[in-house]
């Protein structure tokens, strides 16, 4: 994530979806950012979190078009090279494991393959936030539906083709 951000930048949680930077407060050292969800509610939620917590608390930059379609690569192929997820990119896996799109695809991946995790009920859970997360974030950055995002999740397919020019 850079380093400063600004009123008007766009974060994303896997549970509260995209959220925009609406002050930036500098107390001494400190800084800490009011979020507020974009997706209009009845409650005008309103979050405010230190810079340092953020990543912590699940915020991270929202992923671009071309970082989706190789989180669905990803998830067709399993294949981690070249990404946050490889091995060799050891500055890259720190942050792919902590709250981020790569970290909710590695878990889908993981438990779709595992048949004993199917049966444990908190497991399922955890896929269902992971599946849900991110498919939201994907249905974001590709601007197409949820329901686009989801089926191209479930069978791999390229949501560049589904993305509106």
């Amino acid at each position: 994530m850079k380093q400063s951000l600004t009123v008007g930048d766009l974060l994303y949680h896997s549970v509260h979806g995209v959220c925009r930077i609406n002050q930036v407060v500098k107390e001494s050292k400190d800084v800490s950012y009011a979020l507020v969800p974009k997706t209009p509610n009845k409650m005008k939620l309103r979050f405010v979190i230190g810079a340092k917590d953020l990543q912590i608390s699940g915020f991270h930059a929202p992923v671009s078009s071309k970082e989706a379609n190789k989180i669905l690569d990803y998830l067709k192929t399993s294949k981690t090279a070249g990404t946050p997820l490889d091995a060799e990119k050891k500055a890259e896996r720190s942050f792919a494991e902590d709250n981020t799109t790569w970290a909710l695809a590695a878990a889908i991946l993981a438990c779709s393959h595992d048949e004993a995790q199917a049966k444990d009920q908190k497991k399922r859970q955890t896929l269902q936030r992971a599946v849900t997360g991110l498919v939201k974030e994907l249905s974001f950055a590709m601007e197409v539906s949820l329901k686009d995002a989801a089926a191209a999740v479930q069978i791999g397919e390229q949501l560049h083709d589904l993305a509106r020019t």
